[in-house]
């Protein structure tokens, strides 16, 4: 009777762990909003975040909304540092929408949505 009742243990235990393998990962949170100040000029925008703002060594892609800007400047990036601490300049006009995501390369955030001030 011991024999045949440790012979189903094991198998009780495997169907006990199966549940926790697949369970879903938590999703990737975006990245807090950053600061937003002038930048080199009218059409510039420095964006900048400190530490915790973002997932450590993650890049940080910063896409414009306004389809009328061309394709090669609505989109801008950077590396957070170790701390999640990044900044970037956007190329962009005030009242424009900005997306910005955070990516290991394999999964990719939400986006933060922010706005670029009217004055």
């Amino acid at each position: 009777m011991l024999r045949g009742w440790l012979a189903v243990v094991p198998s009780l235990a495997l169907l006990a762990l199966a549940p926790a393998c697949a369970s879903p990962t938590l999703p990737l949170p975006p990245p807090l909003a950053p600061t937003i100040s002038a930048g080199a000029d009218a059409n510039h925008f420095k964006l900048s975040a400190p530490c915790g703002a973002a997932e450590g060594g993650f890049v940080i892609v910063v896409e414009n909304t306004d389809a009328a800007i061309a394709n090669d400047q609505r989109v801008s990036g950077s590396f957070s540092s170790a701390c999640g601490a990044w900044d970037a300049t956007v190329y962009a006009t005030r009242g424009d929408v900005l997306n910005i995501t955070q990516s290991d390369g394999i999964d990719v955030s939400q986006p933060a949505v922010v706005q670029i001030p009217l004055r």
